[in-house]
């Protein structure tokens, strides 16, 4: 793709300048354009970060995964490329001898083919890194993800995808951009999968079928059959704090991948994939990496370090008397400052100009009826109510209370958005 015409030259200089990058480095992502067709690239320049991947949609990979700045950059360059190889490219590129191309027409990076379920159709965008490749399909609202040859499909909500990151520590962590925010893949709700794909090749025998017993629940003070997995962490409690120090924020990993207890701004959501334990905050950024299980006198202790250049230590450790979670646990209506109790009646949503969004009643066991799709359960944390999406994540705080007319109102804001007002209003 060196072949340009003068034209040609003065339009990539001209896109090089108005992005802050060298030209030899737009010419490199033009050449790794053309090889997959004009609609997706797989690229390495130190320009755009070493290697990265991009696909015509949104989907966007660079070895930096949090650099949302330089995902923008090469989107930017990407897409003003492919409309380049999109039109009449005479102008652009002196023509030369027919030659034989190598491109493949499938619409995956690395010639993967589909290896999502069959139902799903067209994702809007794919992509992959080592050992994981994903797909995801907006007119379904669903994330295929292919780890090692086991393939998961997650509900994406009302998330609108933008981008799916890699991280790489102790073990693994998948993480996408939407309107939210930086959100782990693992706070999404599985539809299926956690279960290998098919060889697409006839095999002579079947696979030898791994017949293991899975590891019961147990609470954390029975360390010598404590694993770090979604199971048996689920519900249990412990006293989190810095190693060495003093573990005072007691937090409980709730199963729906929030954490309730005393509020600690590094724990606010966890995942637990291969053999890992993981911390997030509110905004899905990974906080604390645990992997080692120990024993003390009073029970099991988890340490772990935080994944930033600075690395510090942290613990888990059991509490004296660990009480059991169950699964679920209801709210309980006078855990408020308020003496009103809040599964009797009905609700009216409302935003900060008094416009009714839904009517909704909150039921004893945390869910929700009626309301919006984007709200499916509830929650009281600490001094506040908080209404939650299906795969656990909040939505909306109301932690200001006022008494009207004989009614009560719960004044708070949006998560994604503070300066949103909203308003529960007893209907």
């Amino acid at each position: 793709m060196r072949n340009l015409t003068s034209d040609g030259q003065a339009r990539i200089a001209e896109i090089a300048q108005r992005y802050g990058v060298s030209t030899d480095g737009v010419l490199t992502m033009l050449d790794a354009l053309q090889r997959g067709g004009g609609t997706m690239a797989q690229f390495s320049h130190p320009d755009f970060g070493g290697s990265g991947q991009w696909m015509r949609g949104g989907m966007t990979m660079v070895s930096d995964f949090f650099n949302n700045a330089l995902k923008s950059t090469v989107d930017g360059v990407c897409n003003e490329l492919s409309n380049l190889l999109a039109g009449d490219l005479s102008w652009f590129q002196e023509s030369q001898p027919a030659q034989t191309s190598t491109f493949s027409s499938s619409s995956s990076f690395g010639g993967y083919g589909s290896w999502w379920p069959a139902d799903l159709g067209q994702p809007n965008s794919s992509g992959g890194q080592n050992d994981i490749r994903y797909a995801y399909f907006g007119h379904a609202n669903r994330l295929a993800v292919d780890n090692g040859g086991t393939v998961t499909v997650y509900d994406t909500g009302d998330h609108v995808i933008s981008g799916v990151s890699q991280q790489q520590g102790n073990g693994w962590t998948l993480t996408f951009s939407s309107q939210y925010g930086t959100v782990p893949v693992s706070s999404l709700r599985v539809v299926s999968g956690d279960t290998p794909r098919p060889d697409p090749t006839p095999a002579q025998t079947p696979a030898p079928v791994r017949n293991e017993p899975q590891a019961p629940v147990q609470p954390p003070a029975s360390p010598g059959s404590l694993s770090l997995t979604q199971d048996a962490l689920a519900g249990t409690t412990w006293l989190f704090g810095p190693t060495g120090g003093s573990a005072n924020a007691r937090i409980t990993l709730a199963p729906e991948g929030g954490i309730t207890g005393d509020a600690d701004p590094r724990a606010r959501f966890w995942s637990a994939e291969n053999a890992a334990l993981t911390f997030y905050d509110a905004d899905g950024r990974p906080t604390v990496r645990f992997s080692d299980v120990g024993q003390e006198q009073s029970g099991a202790v988890i340490s772990g370090t935080d994944p930033g250049p600075n690395g510090s230590a942290w613990m888990l450790r059991s509490p004296d008397a660990p009480v059991p979670v169950p699964p679920n646990p209801a709210p309980v209506p006078d855990a408020l400052p308020i003496p009103v109790n809040l599964s009797a009646g009905q609700w009216s949503l409302e935003d900060g100009n008094g416009q009714t969004l839904a009517t909704l009643r909150l039921l004893p066991d945390g869910g929700i009826e009626g309301g919006r799709p984007t709200e499916t359960r509830w929650r009281i944390d600490g001094d506040a109510v908080v209404l939650l999406h299906g795969s656990g994540r909040p939505t909306a705080r109301f932690d200001t209370f006022q008494f009207q007319r004989g009614r009560w109102s719960l004044n708070g804001t949006l998560q994604s958005n503070a300066d949103v007002t909203m308003v529960l209003r007893q209907a």
